[in-house]
């Protein structure tokens, strides 16, 4: 898992994460957008489950749009994220963190209301088990941040100039792309799958950028070129795939 799991080698992105969920540095464009969906769209949402939590700083921007109490239980693969978001929401009894892959969860079938993974998808390998996870533990909407197109591409964006015998880099980050024929396999007939535009704040992205370019690397942060979210040359067709369950 070492090679693909960029996460728990870089320690920069543990310090970034620590401080949001602090509320040092601002929401995630992402956070504050899905967080809204779930207002706007959700059956409910007195019971959320985040896998690929981080930190839990999800929280702060669910906590300010949907203004109840609500059970929380994140989950994540980095035992540092979770050694921290467990220490900083320590004085919340309703939210709770969990050691863990987005691909097998220990949670009982459809034990949350609400279920979010977001910008996790499109960096690990075996989607299919991910969404059925999400799909399994949760009784009315999922939420996803990922990248969808029109085509399904599967990239591997070198994090070091060492490679096998093979070509294959020693260590990578997955850069995938899916296609909604893709996504509808592996729902089938266990909801309905809707797809929205992912809305950001141009200005603040390139804020981040140029704030975090040379501690995470010019082509590993994100940044806009022509409106358009960018990871180096690779072009971020992000966007928010809501499955409603049947």
């Amino acid at each position: 898992m070492g090679k693909w799991n960029y996460w728990t080698e870089r320690s920069y992105y543990h310090a970034e994460l620590r401080d949001r969920a602090k509320g040092i540095k601002s929401e995630m464009e992402a956070a504050k957008q899905i967080s809204q969906l779930i207002f706007n769209k959700a059956k409910s949402y007195n019971s959320i489950l985040d896998a690929g939590c981080g930190t839990g700083h999800f929280i702060l921007s669910l906590e300010k749009k949907l203004k109840n109490d609500f059970k929380y239980l994140g989950v994540d693969i980095t035992e540092q994220h979770i050694i921290d978001a467990t220490e900083i929401f320590k004085e919340n009894k309703n939210f709770e963190f969990q050691l863990g892959d987005v691909r097998d969860l220990d949670v009982e079938d459809k034990s949350y209301e609400v279920s979010i993974c977001s910008n996790t998808i499109p960096h690990i390998p075996q989607i299919g088990k991910a969404i059925n996870e999400l799909i399994r533990v949760t009784k009315n909407d999922v939420f996803i941040r990922m990248l969808v197109g029109d085509e399904v591409l599967i990239t591997k964006k070198a994090l070091s100039d060492k490679f096998d015998e093979n070509g294959e880099p020693d260590s990578f980050m997955y850069i995938n792309i899916y296609d909604k024929n893709y996504l509808n396999n592996i729902i089938g007939d266990k909801g309905e799958l809707f797809i929205y535009d992912d809305e950001f704040d141009q200005d603040a992205i390139m804020k981040h950028y140029n704030e975090h370019k040379d501690i995470a690397g010019k082509n590993i942060a994100t940044r806009i070129v022509e409106g358009n979210q960018f990871k180096g040359y690779l072009m971020l067709p992000w966007k928010i795939v809501h499955i409603k369950l049947y």
